[in-house]
């Protein structure tokens, strides 16, 4: 556990997570997104998901989460938008996200999702 954070790291070996133990300070320095995003940018070894609990969720900007939502026995996956100016969609039926530009674009091409081919109608 780092000193002063709220944050736990884990390695697992096959995988390695982020946690939140307790609330996250407002402190703009402490965003855990932020410092994953630019620990791998300044030369990190590989990409590490960051897991936040249902009280820092629940306080994010809505235009900057997506959700995946997965049928049972799946959970959700949320993700955050470290960039909110680029749109990004969600297709509804395989979960996949686009650039919002490109996706209209090919749906309105292709009357269909890129990915899995589902009709615009049903989109």
């Amino acid at each position: 556990k780092k000193r002063g954070s709220n944050w736990q790291e884990r390695d697992m070996g096959n995988f390695q997570s982020l946690q939140l133990t307790e609330e996250p300070p407002e402190d703009e320095e402490e965003d855990p997104f932020t410092a994953k995003l630019m620990s791998f940018e300044q030369g990190g070894s590989e990409f590490v998901a960051v897991r936040v609990g249902r009280s820092t969720l629940q306080a994010m900007n809505s235009r900057e989460v997506l959700v995946k939502k997965w049928p049972s026995p799946l959970k959700y996956q949320y993700y955050r938008s470290l960039l909110p100016d680029v749109s990004i969609t969600l297709c509804s039926s395989c979960n996949r996200l686009f650039h919002t530009d490109d996706y209209e674009l090919l749906v309105l091409q292709k009357n269909c999702c890129p990915f899995c081919r589902k009709p615009a109608q049903h989109l």
